[in-house]
């Protein structure tokens, strides 16, 4: 599972971390502006995954596929996957919501699965090496769950992206919460029960205008992942 750990990794650090407002405005606009994206993805994954590149990673009958290979396969899918949803909102009058992403994410995520050496029943298929596990949570709590966050409010309440103090403050929220979870024994429990308590008392205070969605949203997902550190961290909840 060290393999698919660490492309997860690079997946959501180039498709959320590093895909900057200009990149994602680039890649909808131009075949060059894919083309870095995906070539962010490439060269982020290959850093990751360097040490065993030269290495089988999947055996096709009598063809064996390195990692050389898997990083082609997983870049010319990548492109193709992102173009096709590109190419179906503006030709095909699809709506860019949070179906089309949800599948989007899903078909990478399962490119990434099907490239890697993954041995089934694997009892540690839902840890990793510590650190690189605790960097996909980090990630999925600050960047993909803002993400998440805005299709939901897009589809369901016509709202648009958030504004620079409602995105920065739900992910400092967020991932304040989710370091809780590494405070040892059971003394995060209450930590993290008043944190929670504090982000309803700002939406009910209208500090920052918040919609229940987006607190429910940010605070189960962030939970849920919070639980999932921590059992990678210590080996236990």
């Amino acid at each position: 599972m060290i393999i698919f750990w660490r492309l997860l990794l690079s997946h959501l650090l180039a498709d959320f971390t590093l895909q900057f407002d200009v990149v994602n405005r680039m890649k909808r606009q131009h075949v060059w502006g894919m083309l870095l994206h995906c070539l962010t993805h490439f060269v982020v994954s290959a850093a990751l995954v360097w040490p065993y590149l030269a290495d089988t990673w999947v055996k096709i009958g009598p063809a064996e596929i390195n990692g050389w290979w898997a990083l082609i396969i997983m870049f010319a899918v990548h492109f193709l996957v992102d173009e096709l949803r590109i190419y179906s909102m503006h030709s095909l009058g699809y709506k860019d919501g949070l179906a089309s992403f949800l599948a989007d994410q899903f078909m990478h995520f399962y490119v990434l699965f099907m490239i890697s050496p993954v041995v089934i029943p694997d009892k540690n298929f839902l840890l990793a090496e510590k650190w690189i596990g605790i960097a996909c949570m980090l990630v999925l709590v600050a960047h993909f769950t803002t993400v998440l966050v805005y299709f939901v409010e897009k589809d369901f309440l016509g709202k648009g992206f958030p504004h620079f103090d409602e995105k920065y403050f739900l992910i400092f929220e967020r991932v304040v919460l989710w370091a809780f979870f590494f405070v040892e024994g059971y003394w995060w429990v209450p930590f993290a029960l008043a944190w929670v308590v504090q982000v309803f008392y700002v939406r009910k205070k209208r500090i920052i205008d918040l919609s229940l969605a987006n607190v429910w949203i940010s605070v189960g997902f962030t939970a849920a992942l919070g639980l999932w550190t921590r059992y990678m961290y210590y080996g236990a909840l």
